[in-house]
């Protein structure tokens, strides 16, 4: 396979998560506008890496959607995104093994 085949893989694989995923799918259309997803989220190659991001120009508040909620305010709620970019990041792998008909491994 060959590189761009491989970086064509990844950039359908993060597309095809892109329309269908939000941190917390029960907020699509309620509370979330898709902002993350349809704006924020990028990808680009940098050398023999390819790189997944979301762009904190376009969406400031992207670190705090990932982290537990700290403060008073929340009552000791649980943020119910927290973690959702290791979800993100499993999904992807999982799509990208699936594109590339193999599979992908940590490490």
């Amino acid at each position: 396979m060959t590189r761009t085949q491989i970086v064509a893989a990844a950039q359908r694989a993060v597309e095809s998560i892109r329309a269908d995923w939000v941190p917390n799918p029960k907020t699509r259309y309620k509370t979330s506008t898709g902002n993350m997803a349809f704006n924020s989220l990028r990808y680009q190659e940098e050398g023999d890496t390819f790189v997944i991001y979301m762009d904190e120009r376009i969406a400031p508040y992207v670190p705090y959607t990932n982290e537990p909620w700290l403060s008073p305010r929340w009552n000791g709620k649980k943020n119910p995104n927290e973690g959702w970019w290791r979800r993100f990041c499993d999904e992807f792998a999982r799509r990208f093994a699936a594109e590339l008909k193999g599979e992908v491994k940590n490490g």
